[in-house]
């Protein structure tokens, strides 16, 4: 069937939160490292914790936004949840995170250069 400009729309609109997405990651990353006194590393933690709830809900809805358009396939890797931070939050926590995110806008891109199509 032919790809409607809603479903096309509405993909790239997700991509798009999904690259802001990791560019926040990656400034909330650079804190951690600037970050040492004990009330300061918690603000970094809670800062990862409101980050990987909003991409648990953006993967959440892509998933069933992506089953109500016919796309079971394509939905199956947003069924997944992201990665949660340990409760000291380290390097590859941001970067386990940063690789669901990235791994999901690429599969966006490719589903947008494929010209994914209505069912």
């Amino acid at each position: 069937m032919v790809e409607t400009a809603e479903l096309r729309a509405w993909l790239q609109d997700e991509r798009s939160w999904g690259v802001r997405a990791g560019a926040i990651l990656a400034r909330q990353r650079r804190r951690l490292a600037a970050e040492s006194s004990g009330l300061d590393r918690f603000a970094v933690r809670m800062a990862l914790v409101e980050l990987t709830g909003s991409v648990s809900a953006w993967a959440d809805g892509l998933h069933r936004g992506l089953l109500k358009w016919g796309q079971s396939a394509a939905a199956e890797p947003f069924a997944l949840r992201p990665p949660f931070a340990s409760a000291e939050p380290t390097a590859e926590d941001y970067e386990r995170i940063g690789d669901y995110l990235a791994e999901r806008v690429e599969l966006l891109g490719a589903l947008l250069a494929a010209g994914i199509s209505e069912q």
